[in-house]
């Protein structure tokens, strides 16, 4: 192979690399007389799939030379050996593995050594894909791919190259429709996507996070003879911030906080977790690897100048329990730990060192893990002041005059679940009254006043408590499809009687709070007004 048909072997080999995700493991061989993983630091194991990997891997093709005559046993039996010694490292999960052989066409099958390797049970699906318009060896890999339970393309230019490789995802997907009765549910990477939806935000020009959740669409039609056909997939988009507002902030404590690793590792929300260079301007340019933020990179450990062996083992033994953290939340365990870090203050010109104690545990129903991190000593003590307003004779929001007061911004006190629910749309029912029809909320305190004069209406309740979304099917809750379906339309009835979203807690906090306030303003005010006397008022020149 060379000239053209190399270039486009590249562009295959590139496009196969470019349609794989961090839950992938792959090496890449490269073989003539010898077969070698052209990435040296890549021998003898798989990698995962990550941006970096993946462009070290493309770097590395450009430097292949082709020459020689190609020994496609050695490549075989390089490529079925680092399968075997990858499974049994129990590394991965061994769903799905697969050879792609990309090739001008070989003079053979080598059935011998696939037989050894492959069969009788054929864990190893072998994908053929035959370069360049010459179609002698076809034949050879036509019989290698359908013996082995894999796919036959080939490659005329590259410009098919990226729409033909993607057919082998189509090939592993049939089991799937085949024999299992859930659809899988897939949760990406974060990447920056629309405006976001917080109030209160002084940039409007400020972007959120958003991940994609998707499955598979299968065929389930009744055929006389049965298709295992992937029709597509179907997907939403998720904002980080809608994630985040199940947590209670405002429990969290000044210096407490919250973040979201997903199952490799990688963060989804953390204080640190700065996709952009600008302040939060959108006109910024993105940041390199944004979206494959380790744990490790945002969690500093308290590190000393190595100057001895003490001072080294000290070291080492803090990386290894954020290691320790960092896997645990990965495999989705409960657990806590204890690990002194670095902190910025003052916009990043000072570090200070804070000793922190850290809880997780799994979110039902996805791959991501929730971690808390508190300071030592939070957490002891609990300030309870609040004041009961729902049978109170008073009007609240009278403590909520002018302009010089605010709520926290990413606190959520009260809401509604959907803009449906929001604008009121229910006709004869007690919907119509939620809210005035062409009411919008620019900032929070008008959200906050808006539930506060609900509060004393009639039939109000204090919905504290968020509805659970359902399982779908048998997916990461294990729930059955009839079960699944009852308990569907059961919460579609309570999230039509139930819209909102308050918090009794923080709503009544924040209630008692305003009225000690403004009794203190008052108080203030009238003091002043009572001491204009002449030596009340030299007093208060002297004091200047």
């Amino acid at each position: 192979m060379s000239g053209k048909e190399y270039q486009l072997a590249v562009a295959t080999a590139s496009a196969i690399l470019d349609t794989l995700g961090d839950d992938d493991f792959f090496n890449l061989i490269s073989f003539s007389d010898q077969a070698r993983v052209i990435v040296p630091c890549f021998q003898d194991k798989m990698v995962r799939a990550t941006p970096d990997n993946v462009k070290e891997v493309k770097t590395a093709i450009n430097a292949v030379e082709c020459e020689n005559t190609a020994n496609f046993s050695a490549a075989l039996e390089t490529a079925f050996e680092l399968l075997r010694k990858y499974n049994q490292s129990s590394q991965g999960s061994q769903c799905n593995q697969a050879i792609m052989l990309i090739t001008d066409g070989p003079s053979d099958t080598f059935m011998e050594v696939i037989k050894h390797y492959n069969h009788p049970h054929m864990p190893v699906r072998i994908f053929t894909y035959l370069i360049g318009t010459d179609k002698s060896g076809g034949k050879n890999l036509y019989k290698m791919a359908c013996e082995n339970k894999g796919y036959f393309v080939q490659v005329n230019s590259a410009e098919e190259a990226r729409k033909k490789v993607v057919e082998y995802a189509l090939v592993m997907a049939r089991p799937m429709v085949l024999y299992q009765a859930d659809h899988p549910v897939h949760w990406s990477p974060v990447f920056m996507g629309g405006r976001s939806g917080i109030l209160g935000r002084e940039s409007e020009n400020r972007r959120k996070l958003v991940t994609t959740v998707s499955t598979p669409v299968f065929d389930r039609r009744n055929h006389s003879t049965r298709a295992a056909n992937l029709l597509g997939v179907v997907g939403t988009d998720v904002p980080i911030e809608e994630i985040q507002k199940m947590i209670p902030q405002h429990k969290l404590g000044v210096n407490g906080y919250a973040f979201i690793v997903d199952n490799n590792g990688r963060v989804l929300c953390h204080p640190d977790l700065r996709p952009l260079s600008d302040n939060d301007q959108y006109s910024a340019t993105l940041k390199h690897k944004y979206n494959s933020v380790d744990l490790t990179e945002v969690e500093l450990p308290e590190v000393d100048n190595p100057s001895n062996t003490i001072n080294e083992r000290h070291d080492q033994r803090y990386a290894n329990t954020l290691q320790e953290l960092r896997n645990e939340m990965v495999l989705q365990k409960e657990g806590e730990n204890e690990l002194t870090v670095l902190t910025h203050l003052d916009t990043m010109k000072r570090v200070s060192l804070r000793f922190q104690k850290y809880f997780y545990g799994p979110i039902d129903g996805t791959p991501f893990s929730l971690g808390i991190a508190l300071p030592d000593s939070y957490g002891v003590h609990e300030l309870n002041a609040q004041q009961e307003i729902r049978h109170s004779h008073i009007n609240v929001t009278e403590h909520f005059k002018g302009n010089n007061w605010k709520v926290h911004p990413d606190w959520v006190y009260c809401e509604y679940n959907s803009l449906k629910d929001a604008d009121g749309t229910g006709e004869g029912t007690e919907e119509t009254t939620y809210r005035d029809k062409d009411e919008s909320f620019d900032t929070p305190e008008e959200q906050v006043l808006h539930f506060l004069a609900r509060v004393g209406r009639p039939g109000w309740k204090w919905m504290s408590v968020r509805p659970r979304s359902p399982q779908p099917h048998h997916g990461h809750g294990g729930i059955a499809v009839g079960h699944y379906a009852q308990h569907h339309f059961n919460l579609q009835g309570s999230r039509k009687a139930e819209p909102y979203y308050c918090d009794r807690t923080l709503v009544q906090s924040l209630v008692r709070d305003a009225i000690v306030t403004d009794g203190l303003d008052r108080a203030s005010s009238q003091s002043r007004k009572e001491d204009r006397s002449p030596i009340a008022t030299l007093m208060a020149l002297l004091h200047r």
